[in-house]
């Protein structure tokens, strides 16, 4: 059985692999502003942010196909903000852990706790909006892609710079999330122009 994706969906997709693009250049940018230059690593962080692009496309789809989130950049630029909101419990985790004295650089329950956190919250606030399981899911999948994609919580308790380099992503998911509604808005209406 052959499902054939549908215009509006292969839209967000589109849009959402360019805002993965945007957001590997915006963080390489935010970085060598803030801590360091890392222009000759950053193409690594292109195989994370493409799928956490394609996430963040199929999370607004269905959050705005559920008809819980408008169209256009505005509605973009909220969703940027709802997935940086997602990435906070993982985040205070990651403080607490490491206030406490509980972190370790062996063994992995830290950060399997932090992308529990990350995907669980993505999830609840997906359903929390649309009181639907598909966009909790792709929202859900969509915090986990860009928790992966920012190889984990930034440790904003190390120094005043991770902290900046915290708030600046907040603005990165702003960026990226206007662009989503933009592009994706764009490609639809261009799609619909055409036989």
């Amino acid at each position: 059985m052959r499902v054939a994706l549908s215009r509006r969906l292969t839209a967000f997709l589109i849009a959402g692999a360019a805002i993965g693009l945007l957001g590997v250049v915006l963080f390489g940018v935010v970085h060598a502003l803030i801590i360091v230059p890392i222009w000759t690593r950053l193409f690594g962080g292109v195989p994370f942010a493409l799928p956490a692009g394609l996430a963040m496309g199929w999370a607004l789809y269905e959050l705005q196909a559920a008809s819980r989130l408008g169209e256009g950049a505005f509605s973009g630029l909220v969703f940027g903000f709802l997935v940086w909101l997602t990435l906070l419990p993982m985040t205070a985790f990651t403080v607490f852990v490491r206030a406490a004295g509980l972190h370790s650089r062996e063994g992995y329950w830290e950060s399997t706790v932090e992308l529990l956190l990350a995907s669980g919250t993505g999830a609840l606030l997906g359903h929390l909006i649309s009181r639907q399981w598909r966009p909790a899911i792709a929202m859900g999948i969509a915090s986990l892609a860009v928790a992966l994609a920012q190889a984990g919580p930034i440790p904003v308790i190390n120094s005043s710079r991770t902290a900046w380099l915290f708030a600046a992503l907040g603005l990165i998911y702003l960026a990226c999330g206007f662009a989503l509604g933009l592009l994706s808005s764009a490609i639809l209406r261009r799609s619909k122009s055409q036989p």
